[in-house]
Protein backbone atom coordinates (compact mmCIF):
# COMPACT_ATOMS: atom_id res chain seq x y z
CA UNK A 1 0.00 0.00 0.00
CA UNK A 2 3.00 2.08 0.64
CA UNK A 3 4.53 1.57 -2.81
CA UNK A 4 0.80 2.93 -4.35
CA UNK A 5 0.83 5.82 -2.01
CA UNK A 6 4.11 7.00 -3.43
CA UNK A 7 2.96 5.99 -7.26
CA UNK A 8 -0.12 8.35 -6.59
CA UNK A 9 1.74 11.12 -4.67
CA UNK A 10 3.95 11.37 -7.85
CA UNK A 11 1.31 11.06 -10.40
CA UNK A 12 -0.61 13.71 -8.84
CA UNK A 13 2.14 15.89 -9.55
CA UNK A 14 1.35 15.23 -13.15
CA UNK A 15 -2.47 14.91 -13.56
CA UNK A 16 -2.85 17.97 -11.43
CA UNK A 17 -0.62 20.07 -13.40
CA UNK A 18 -1.87 18.44 -16.67
CA UNK A 19 -5.35 19.61 -15.32
CA UNK A 20 -4.48 23.08 -14.42
CA UNK A 21 -2.47 23.33 -17.70
CA UNK A 22 -4.71 22.19 -20.54
CA UNK A 23 -8.10 22.71 -18.50
CA UNK A 24 -9.09 19.24 -18.43
CA UNK A 25 -10.75 17.14 -15.49
CA UNK A 26 -8.26 15.70 -13.72
CA UNK A 27 -10.39 11.97 -14.20
CA UNK A 28 -9.71 11.66 -17.90
CA UNK A 29 -5.74 10.57 -16.83
CA UNK A 30 -6.30 9.05 -12.96
CA UNK A 31 -8.55 6.57 -14.13
CA UNK A 32 -6.73 4.71 -16.56
CA UNK A 33 -3.35 5.50 -14.48
CA UNK A 34 -5.09 4.11 -11.31
CA UNK A 35 -6.28 0.90 -13.59
CA UNK A 36 -2.91 0.44 -14.63
CA UNK A 37 -1.34 0.40 -11.08
CA UNK A 38 -3.92 -1.81 -8.92
CA UNK A 39 -3.75 -4.09 -12.05
CA UNK A 40 0.20 -4.12 -11.89
CA UNK A 41 0.11 -4.84 -8.18
CA UNK A 42 -2.06 -7.74 -8.45
CA UNK A 43 -5.45 -6.33 -7.28
CA UNK A 44 -8.44 -8.80 -7.94
CA UNK A 45 -9.25 -7.63 -11.82
CA UNK A 46 -13.03 -7.71 -11.32
CA UNK A 47 -13.26 -4.73 -9.94
CA UNK A 48 -10.06 -2.60 -11.22
CA UNK A 49 -12.19 -0.30 -13.12
CA UNK A 50 -15.14 -0.03 -9.97
CA UNK A 51 -12.09 1.18 -8.18
CA UNK A 52 -9.99 3.20 -10.80
CA UNK A 53 -13.54 5.22 -11.12
CA UNK A 54 -14.56 5.55 -7.28
CA UNK A 55 -11.20 6.82 -6.10
CA UNK A 56 -11.15 9.45 -9.45
CA UNK A 57 -14.44 11.00 -7.85
CA UNK A 58 -13.17 11.12 -4.43
CA UNK A 59 -10.08 12.73 -5.64
CA UNK A 60 -12.01 15.45 -7.29
CA UNK A 61 -13.81 16.77 -3.99
CA UNK A 62 -10.71 17.68 -3.17
CA UNK A 63 -9.74 19.38 -6.18
CA UNK A 64 -13.57 20.99 -7.09
CA UNK A 65 -13.28 22.39 -3.50
CA UNK A 66 -10.25 24.84 -4.15
CA UNK A 67 -12.10 25.58 -7.70
CA UNK A 68 -15.18 26.42 -6.34
CA UNK A 69 -13.29 28.99 -3.80
CA UNK A 70 -11.50 30.02 -6.71
CA UNK A 71 -14.49 30.71 -8.74
CA UNK A 72 -17.05 32.61 -6.25
CA UNK A 73 -13.28 35.20 -5.77
CA UNK A 74 -14.43 36.40 -9.09
CA UNK A 75 -18.36 36.11 -8.29
CA UNK A 76 -18.60 33.70 -11.48
CA UNK A 77 -20.49 31.56 -10.38
CA UNK A 78 -24.62 31.50 -11.15
CA UNK A 79 -25.82 30.04 -7.94
CA UNK A 80 -29.42 29.81 -9.29
CA UNK A 81 -28.58 27.19 -12.06
CA UNK A 82 -26.53 25.57 -9.47
CA UNK A 83 -29.32 24.95 -7.30
CA UNK A 84 -31.45 23.77 -9.66
CA UNK A 85 -28.91 21.33 -11.22
CA UNK A 86 -27.47 19.91 -7.93
CA UNK A 87 -30.86 17.64 -7.32
CA UNK A 88 -30.84 16.05 -10.54
CA UNK A 89 -27.08 15.38 -10.49
CA UNK A 90 -27.16 14.16 -7.21
CA UNK A 91 -29.61 11.59 -8.13
CA UNK A 92 -27.80 10.33 -11.45
CA UNK A 93 -24.64 10.43 -9.65
CA UNK A 94 -25.61 8.05 -7.34
CA UNK A 95 -27.73 6.40 -9.66
CA UNK A 96 -24.26 6.23 -11.92
CA UNK A 97 -21.95 4.87 -9.34
CA UNK A 98 -25.09 1.62 -8.58
CA UNK A 99 -25.12 1.34 -12.69
CA UNK A 100 -21.25 0.90 -12.32
CA UNK A 101 -21.33 -1.49 -9.59
CA UNK A 102 -23.36 -4.16 -11.98
CA UNK A 103 -21.16 -3.46 -15.06
CA UNK A 104 -18.12 -5.68 -15.22
CA UNK A 105 -14.78 -3.96 -15.46
CA UNK A 106 -13.89 -5.02 -19.15
CA UNK A 107 -16.98 -2.90 -19.76
CA UNK A 108 -16.34 -0.19 -17.86
CA UNK A 109 -12.55 -0.23 -19.33
CA UNK A 110 -14.79 -0.76 -23.32
CA UNK A 111 -16.86 3.16 -21.70
CA UNK A 112 -14.22 4.91 -20.74
CA UNK A 113 -11.59 3.58 -23.41
CA UNK A 114 -14.31 4.92 -26.45
CA UNK A 115 -14.41 8.31 -24.34
CA UNK A 116 -10.83 9.10 -24.04
CA UNK A 117 -10.39 8.38 -27.29
CA UNK A 118 -13.32 10.39 -28.82
CA UNK A 119 -12.22 13.48 -26.47
CA UNK A 120 -8.63 12.69 -27.92
CA UNK A 121 -10.29 13.07 -31.61
CA UNK A 122 -12.27 15.99 -30.77
CA UNK A 123 -9.15 17.98 -29.52
CA UNK A 124 -7.05 17.44 -32.86
CA UNK A 125 -9.96 18.37 -34.55
CA UNK A 126 -10.82 20.98 -32.84
CA UNK A 127 -14.73 20.70 -32.63
CA UNK A 128 -16.27 23.64 -30.72
CA UNK A 129 -19.96 23.77 -29.32
CA UNK A 130 -22.07 26.88 -30.74
CA UNK A 131 -25.11 28.54 -29.05
CA UNK A 132 -28.02 27.05 -29.64
CA UNK A 133 -31.04 28.62 -27.16
CA UNK A 134 -31.83 29.49 -23.96
CA UNK A 135 -31.38 27.54 -20.81
CA UNK A 136 -34.52 25.05 -20.22
CA UNK A 137 -36.90 25.79 -17.21
CA UNK A 138 -36.76 24.02 -13.90
CA UNK A 139 -37.42 20.53 -14.76
CA UNK A 140 -35.51 20.14 -18.12
CA UNK A 141 -32.72 21.73 -16.18
CA UNK A 142 -33.04 19.28 -13.42
CA UNK A 143 -33.28 16.10 -15.68
CA UNK A 144 -30.43 17.49 -17.69
CA UNK A 145 -28.52 17.47 -14.06
CA UNK A 146 -29.64 13.72 -13.63
CA UNK A 147 -28.06 12.56 -17.17
CA UNK A 148 -24.88 14.75 -16.88
CA UNK A 149 -24.49 13.41 -13.03
CA UNK A 150 -25.06 9.35 -14.15
CA UNK A 151 -22.35 9.61 -16.97
CA UNK A 152 -20.19 11.47 -15.00
CA UNK A 153 -20.14 9.01 -12.25
CA UNK A 154 -19.83 6.03 -14.60
CA UNK A 155 -16.69 7.31 -16.31
CA UNK A 156 -15.30 8.61 -12.75
CA UNK A 157 -14.84 12.79 -14.31
CA UNK A 158 -15.87 15.99 -13.18
CA UNK A 159 -18.48 18.18 -14.34
CA UNK A 160 -16.88 20.53 -16.26
CA UNK A 161 -16.57 17.42 -19.62
CA UNK A 162 -19.73 17.92 -20.28
CA UNK A 163 -21.64 20.54 -18.00
CA UNK A 164 -19.21 23.46 -19.69
CA UNK A 165 -20.21 21.86 -23.58
CA UNK A 166 -24.46 21.80 -22.10
CA UNK A 167 -24.02 25.24 -21.16
CA UNK A 168 -22.26 26.88 -24.25
CA UNK A 169 -24.72 25.72 -26.49
CA UNK A 170 -27.39 27.35 -24.27
CA UNK A 171 -25.89 30.31 -24.48
CA UNK A 172 -24.74 30.59 -21.07
CA UNK A 173 -21.51 33.20 -21.19
CA UNK A 174 -17.95 30.73 -21.48
CA UNK A 175 -16.60 32.30 -18.21
CA UNK A 176 -19.53 31.44 -16.54
CA UNK A 177 -20.01 28.00 -18.42
CA UNK A 178 -16.34 27.25 -16.91
CA UNK A 179 -17.45 27.88 -13.33
CA UNK A 180 -20.89 25.95 -13.14
CA UNK A 181 -18.79 23.28 -14.55
CA UNK A 182 -16.13 23.20 -11.89
CA UNK A 183 -18.91 23.91 -9.33
CA UNK A 184 -21.23 21.25 -10.59
CA UNK A 185 -17.97 18.72 -10.11
CA UNK A 186 -18.79 18.70 -6.57
CA UNK A 187 -22.06 17.34 -6.28
CA UNK A 188 -21.15 15.04 -8.93
CA UNK A 189 -17.71 13.91 -6.97
CA UNK A 190 -19.53 13.70 -3.61
CA UNK A 191 -22.55 11.51 -4.12
CA UNK A 192 -20.55 9.44 -7.08
CA UNK A 193 -18.09 8.61 -4.70
CA UNK A 194 -20.37 8.05 -1.62
CA UNK A 195 -22.44 5.42 -3.42
CA UNK A 196 -19.32 3.64 -4.49
CA UNK A 197 -18.36 3.87 -1.08
CA UNK A 198 -22.02 2.34 0.05
CA UNK A 199 -22.40 -0.35 -2.77
CA UNK A 200 -18.88 -1.17 -2.91
CA UNK A 201 -19.03 -2.59 0.63
CA UNK A 202 -21.13 -5.92 -0.93
CA UNK A 203 -18.31 -6.17 -3.54
CA UNK A 204 -16.67 -9.63 -2.61
CA UNK A 205 -13.53 -9.20 -3.77
CA UNK A 206 -11.58 -5.59 -3.11
CA UNK A 207 -8.10 -4.20 -3.57
CA UNK A 208 -6.13 -4.03 -0.46
CA UNK A 209 -6.48 -0.64 1.65
CA UNK A 210 -10.18 -0.06 0.03
CA UNK A 211 -13.11 1.11 1.38
CA UNK A 212 -15.84 -0.18 -0.44
CA UNK A 213 -14.61 0.68 -4.15
CA UNK A 214 -12.58 3.65 -2.59
CA UNK A 215 -8.56 2.71 -2.71
CA UNK A 216 -7.66 5.07 0.05
CA UNK A 217 -3.39 4.79 -0.58
CA UNK A 218 -4.28 6.04 -3.93
CA UNK A 219 -6.69 8.50 -2.84
CA UNK A 220 -4.46 10.06 -0.63
CA UNK A 221 -1.39 10.21 -2.79
CA UNK A 222 -3.36 12.04 -5.68
CA UNK A 223 -5.11 14.30 -3.34
CA UNK A 224 -2.12 15.68 -1.49
CA UNK A 225 -0.09 16.78 -4.28
CA UNK A 226 -2.98 17.48 -7.08
CA UNK A 227 -4.22 20.49 -5.31
CA UNK A 228 -1.24 22.10 -5.47
CA UNK A 229 0.30 21.05 -9.02
CA UNK A 230 -3.21 22.34 -10.31
CA UNK A 231 -1.84 25.75 -8.75
CA UNK A 232 1.24 25.36 -10.82
CA UNK A 233 -0.12 24.38 -14.39
CA UNK A 234 -2.98 27.42 -14.26
CA UNK A 235 0.74 29.65 -13.70
CA UNK A 236 2.07 27.55 -16.53
CA UNK A 237 -0.63 27.86 -18.61
CA UNK A 238 -0.22 31.66 -18.95
CA UNK A 239 3.63 31.26 -19.74
CA UNK A 240 3.19 28.75 -22.39
CA UNK A 241 1.63 28.11 -25.71
CA UNK A 242 -0.95 25.19 -24.83
CA UNK A 243 -2.36 24.04 -28.55
CA UNK A 244 0.91 22.48 -29.24
CA UNK A 245 0.35 20.44 -25.74
CA UNK A 246 -3.28 19.89 -26.34
CA UNK A 247 -2.53 18.13 -29.64
CA UNK A 248 0.78 15.82 -28.17
CA UNK A 249 -1.98 15.34 -25.06
CA UNK A 250 -4.78 14.22 -27.39
CA UNK A 251 -2.77 11.77 -28.91
CA UNK A 252 -1.94 10.47 -25.51
CA UNK A 253 -5.58 10.00 -24.96
CA UNK A 254 -6.04 8.34 -28.19
CA UNK A 255 -3.41 5.79 -27.53
CA UNK A 256 -4.62 5.05 -24.34
CA UNK A 257 -8.19 4.68 -25.09
CA UNK A 258 -7.56 2.22 -27.71
CA UNK A 259 -5.38 0.36 -25.43
CA UNK A 260 -7.99 0.04 -23.12
CA UNK A 261 -10.20 -1.12 -25.84
CA UNK A 262 -8.18 -3.65 -26.96
CA UNK A 263 -6.70 -5.36 -23.85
Amino acid sequence: MLEIFLSCAIFGIISGTISGLLGVGGGIVIVPFLAWLLTNNGMPADTIMQTAIATSLATIIITSISSILAQQRRHAIKWPIVKTLTPGIAIGAWLGADLAHFLSSELLAIIFGSFLFLNGMNMIIGLKTTSHRQLPSTFPLSIAGGVIGSLSTLIGIGGGTLTVPYMLWHNVPVKSAIALGSTCGLPIALFGALSFLVIGSQAGTLPAGNVGYINLPAFLGISCTSLFSAMLGVHLSHKIPTSTLKKIFSVILIVVGLNMLIS
